[in-house]
């Protein structure tokens, strides 16, 4: 993801979603055309290292935590 991104490339992904808040999840989302920026540094979260920031297709802002990640580009991620 990182690669693509510094070479300007979009990529799609699928992730189970979470809020750790509401302890509920909203199903599986599939993002496409999305572009990584940056997220947080380790004295900002605890999370920094698996809470992931991207761009998706309209441009908005948005996270997810890799453990949750499913697939990348149509391959399936492997637990």
């Amino acid at each position: 993801m990182r690669r693509l991104t510094e070479l300007g490339i979009p990529f799609s992904f699928q992730f189970l979603s979470y809020n750790e808040t509401r302890h509920a999840s909203d199903g599986y989302k599939n993002v496409v055309n999305a572009q990584l920026r940056k997220g947080y540094r380790d004295d900002q979260s605890d999370k920094a290292d698996i809470l992931i920031g991207y761009v998706n297709s309209l441009g908005q802002n948005r996270w997810f935590y890799l453990p949750l990640l499913t697939t990348f580009n149509g391959l399936k991620i492997q637990p």
